[in-house]
């Protein structure tokens, strides 16, 4: 089925919608949060959570990319899993942690009143920078920052040594917090 049929069952209310989701981005989302999580117990929840919070926001919402919407809600979701399951009293840090570490000091913080706002501000940018990187350094940030492959995954997928991968994560880092500096994100 297609996302636009997916998105107008899910308007009209359509439970089918839900069936479609699933068969359609549950292996996805699953993936995405199975990274965070590292249980699938905790993955199938999340991916859950993720559908009904998808329910709930179309309408109003109505994404252009469905796909990315679904990852976005489920990432949040895992992340929120993740920090409640691995709170420091709880144990230390993980493979995900840290790489999500490496991207706060080019983050900004989202303690803001206008919150969603600069989110969606943000994300352009974001995309704005990622369209100025070369095909592999956008392929390298986008399988470590958002679909969390460690080093060694991403050198093995795009057949080059974990040494480049590093080289290239840590320019584009750099490049990264250059591009917001002036946007004045940071």
């Amino acid at each position: 089925m297609e996302d636009e049929q997916i998105i107008m069952l899910m308007e009209h209310r359509d439970e089918r919608a839900l069936d479609a989701l699933r068969e359609k981005y549950g292996k996805s989302c699953r993936s995405i949060a199975y990274r965070f999580a590292g249980d699938m117990l905790d993955a199938d929840e999340i991916v859950n959570d993720t559908l009904y919070q998808a329910w709930r926001a179309i309408p109003p919402a109505h994404p252009e990319n469905l796909s990315a919407f679904l990852s976005a809600i489920t990432r949040r979701n895992a992340v929120n899993r993740y920090k409640m399951n691995h709170a420091q009293k709880r144990g230390g840090e993980s493979a995900q942690a840290l790489a999500l570490d490496e991207l706060a000091d080019c983050l900004p913080s989202g303690q803001n009143v206008e919150r969603r706002t600069e989110e969606r501000a943000l994300s352009e940018a974001l995309n704005r920078f990622l369209r100025t990187l070369s095909p592999e350094m956008r392929a390298f940030m986008i399988e470590r920052y958002v679909h969390l492959h460690s080093v060694r995954e991403i050198a093995e997928a795009f057949h080059c040594t974990e040494s480049k991968v590093k080289i290239t994560l840590m320019r584009a880092r750099k490049k990264l917090r250059k591009a917001l500096e002036q946007e004045e994100w940071l």
